[in-house]
């Protein structure tokens, strides 16, 4: 939310994935039984360090507002930012870090062992996002 943010394809084809989120911010799941070591650890969060970047080039931002993609052109490069204050930093996680758990006899104990963020509502065990990865694994009781 309010994240300025540049794309820069380091080659011909990216992909990635793109979520809205219009409830709390994705955070780690509670884990439960599972314990304190399992799913994403907060350490593989990698966060960019603040640069100032004055460029003057033409630029253009593109912007949500109610719903609608709005872009204005620039005569400088938005991305001028000294440092972030508080928690709300873009961030970045190699999916490949990620622990998966054990053996399933016939349902996933909660939260789901496939959850790396979470948007929780005010339900318990009800979110307004999950993001999951299914990732291969050892299957160890075959």
């Amino acid at each position: 939310r309010g994240l300025k943010f540049r794309v820069e394809l380091l080659d011909a084809q990216a992909r990635g994935y793109v979520a809205e989120n219009h409830g709390t911010p994705l955070r780690l799941p509670d884990l439960g039984p599972i314990g304190s070591n399992g799913l994403a650890n907060p350490r593989d969060f990698l966060t960019p360090v603040a640069h100032y970047e004055d460029l003057r080039q033409p630029t253009t931002l593109v912007q949500k507002f109610l719903g609608e993609l709005w872009a204005c052109e620039l005569d400088h490069s938005p991305l001028n930012v000294v440092a972030w204050h508080g928690n709300n930093v873009p961030y970045k996680y190699d999916l490949g870090r990620f622990n998966t758990l054990g053996t399933v006899s016939f349902d996933h104990p909660d939260p789901s062992i496939f959850t790396v963020l979470t948007s929780p509502t005010s339900v318990h065990g009800l979110a307004n996002l999950d993001f999951v990865i299914f990732p291969p694994r050892w299957m160890v009781a075959e």
